[in-house]
């Protein structure tokens, strides 16, 4: 089933999954709501923070509005306009539990760069998720961690370097696994997986590889990947 399997996932059993990190996490959103679709099931895609609206996707701020737009659409999009271009959730992800068969909630921000380390107040991962996709961009390697990442502070302090430092396999390995990083608030007994994106070149898809066998060597299945051009954004979906 596409992205669902590469991330060892179940939409029958993973219903509510957040999305954090950098690096195609709205992308991944979509995908993974346009295989649910396509498997005959319902999706309410929203969020714990922001995220641009899908132009294609019903949007209401409603809960109640749901069953309708779902019998229609399939997909819909729950949020509040909070912010220009930007929507904000409108209820917790928890309270669509039974209003879809699957929830899919981006809960971090990144400005579009492809590694971070969350400050205090991130993610907002709802506490009975099923399972949390952590995304980084491989992208970032080899450059400066002071122009790659987003919060550059907080990865310079997680990693123990300065902010010139290039970022390495391991570092990337280090980051997703640290509960500093891609593992912060990941609630007990949800699952957590890492996707290692933008592997659009034989050097990074290497890369990428060496660091999938660094998280399955801690317990921790990955996907290595690349969306193609038409993908990004997941604009060509719905």
């Amino acid at each position: 089933m596409g992205m669902w399997t590469e991330l060892a996932l179940c939409p029958d059993r993973h219903r509510l999954v957040a999305l954090v990190g950098g690096g195609g996490k709205t992308t991944t959103l979509y995908a993974l709501a346009a295989e649910a679709v396509a498997g005959g099931r319902t999706v309410v895609v929203t969020t714990t923070t922001h995220i641009m609206p899908h132009p294609r996707l019903p949007l209401t701020e409603e809960p109640a509005a749901l069953p309708a737009l779902l019998a229609e659409h399939r997909a819909a999009t729950l949020g509040r306009w909070d912010r220009p271009g930007k929507l904000a959730g409108a209820v917790p992800p928890e309270a669509l539990e039974g209003l879809a068969d699957v929830v899919l909630a981006e809960a971090d921000g990144a400005r579009l760069l492809p590694l971070k380390a969350p400050a205090n107040h991130e993610p907002v991962i709802p506490s009975c998720c099923g399972a949390v996709v952590a995304v980084a961009g491989l992208d970032s390697l080899g450059e400066p961690v002071e122009r790659i990442c987003h919060r550059p502070e907080r990865v310079c302090a997680l990693l123990g370097v300065g902010p010139e430092h290039r970022v390495a396999p391991a570092d990337v390995a280090a980051i997703l696994m640290s509960p500093l990083g891609g593992r912060k608030n990941v609630p007990a007994g949800a699952a957590f997986r890492c996707l290692l994106n933008k592997a659009d070149t034989p050097e990074r898809r290497a890369a990428g590889e060496s660091i999938r066998e660094r998280l399955a060597a801690q317990g921790v299945p990955a996907a290595v990947h690349s969306y193609g051009e038409k993908e990004r954004g997941g604009l060509c979906w719905f």
